[in-house]
């Protein structure tokens, strides 16, 4: 329970609560707090049809498997397709916020250098086995708790309460804006369920350590970004690359400033870490079922994916690399969205007797998804139809050429 616990809530705690507050904060101002306990409402409702799924289907791969079984081949394919995509430009998101601490602390190593090398030494990390991962996870989840709760502890003694207006400078449309953007924080309680074959007795540990990680999460999240919108104000916030850093400069901690540089980069890279390890799973499943190269699917000595971790990690290095990085959040959280859009579409089809909770959760997580998803910026919303038309493609190859004479399901 503690390591699938430990899983999730590093999973989810991260480059969201560390960067992504500052270009929310642009958009939403104050209202980001808003925007922040929206994402979770969606998050809890997809959390809670991921985790009754798992309990029925206990195989690695999460929606991809669910909408493949409740669905249809075609729905499992696409949220397996769009969950890669988006989560493999994850852990480069990650990266790149880990690489923008780095050079707040130490301005001459350059922002990109920095993220590149995280993002290999994550890919190495879970290569060499799921075990030793956890066990890391373990450990570094503990130190994040902490550095961000004394953020709150130090900084809120130098709140204004005037910087808290106008509390929504971009209206509706921005709050919504920002609530797309944010859900990419809350996505890792998802690797808890797509690591259902390796944990024990998923029925009963995969829906508690599921709430209790979010749960926790959302807490956390609430706190630390009202202390620091409170302190900084919106204009200075969404200005930052190390928002959280800047909050203990501005209340003149030292120690603060310490603690947190350290928390962000022990904790940015622990959910690169841990996104990397879930998405590889779906790799891995997607491999076993031959809609990916089935070299993908195999493990070695220690039943460990490494294959699909590579895959999962030479993106993510591309992404650390190149990538902008408010694009990528949003076209990462447009992917993710219509992924559980599949979760809550899979969770409708239970019966009766296999519900865990009521059927409007479900309903709710829906619609939530989609009016998130297309929220976002038009052009946002585009590059993710691009990519989504893309995998149809790439599946329709698949099929009449290199599987010619099997049926299209």
């Amino acid at each position: 329970m503690f390591d699938a616990v430990a899983t999730g809530l590093a999973a989810i705690l991260g480059a969201g609560i560390f960067a992504i507050i500052a270009p929310a904060a642009a958009i939403a101002g104050p209202a980001l707090l808003v925007s922040l306990c929206i994402a979770a409402f969606v998050a809890l409702c997809n959390a809670l049809s991921s985790a009754q799924l798992a309990a029925l289907l206990p195989r690695s791969g999460g929606t991809y498997i669910f909408g493949t079984r409740m669905l249809g081949k075609w729905w499992g394919y696409s949220a397996g397709w769009m969950f890669l995509v988006a989560n493999t430009a994850g852990p480069g998101v990650i990266a790149l916020a880990f690489g923008g601490y780095v050079n707040a602390i130490w301005g001459f190593v350059p922002a990109r250098v920095a993220a590149v090398l995280a993002a290999l030494t994550m890919t190495a990390i879970n290569a060499a086995g799921i075990r030793r991962s956890v066990k890391v996870t373990d450990v570094i989840v503990i130190i994040s708790v902490l550095s961000l709760l004394a953020v709150v502890v130090i900084g809120l003694p130098g709140a204004k309460l005037s910087n808290l207006t106008p509390f929504a400078p971009g209206g509706t449309v921005g709050i919504l804006q920002a609530t797309g953007l944010l859900f990419f924080a809350y996505t890792g309680y998802s690797r808890i369920a797509t690591l259902v074959e390796e944990v024990k007795n998923p029925r009963h540990t995969i829906p508690k350590a599921t709430v209790i990680a979010l749960g926790s999460a959302v807490v956390i999240y609430l706190l630390v970004a009202f202390t620091a919108i409170s302190v900084l104000g919106s204009h200075t916030l969404s200005s930052s690359s190390a928002p959280l850093e800047a909050t203990m400069m501005a209340v003149g901690s030292g120690i603060g400033v310490v603690i947190i540089s350290g928390g962000a980069l022990f904790t940015t890279f622990n959910e690169g870490l841990s996104d990397i390890l879930g998405v590889s799973r779906v790799a891995f499943a997607m491999g076993r079922e031959s809609d990916l190269p089935p070299y993908l699917s195999r493990v070695g000595d220690q039943k460990n994916p490494w294959r699909s971790v590579l895959f999962v990690g030479a993106i993510a290095i591309l992404v650390a690399g190149f990538a902008p990085f408010v694009t990528a959040v949003a076209v990462s959280s447009f992917g993710t969205l219509l992924y559980y859009s599949v979760t809550n579409l899979s969770a409708l089809r239970l019966k009766k007797e296999q519900r865990m909770f009521p059927v409007f959760l479900s309903i709710a997580g829906l619609i939530g998804c989609l009016g998130l998803a297309f929220s976002l910026a038009p052009d946002e919303i585009l590059i993710g139809l691009i990519i989504l038309g893309a995998g149809i493609v790439v599946r329709l190859l698949h099929i009449t050429i290199l599987r010619p004479g099997k049926p299209i399901t």
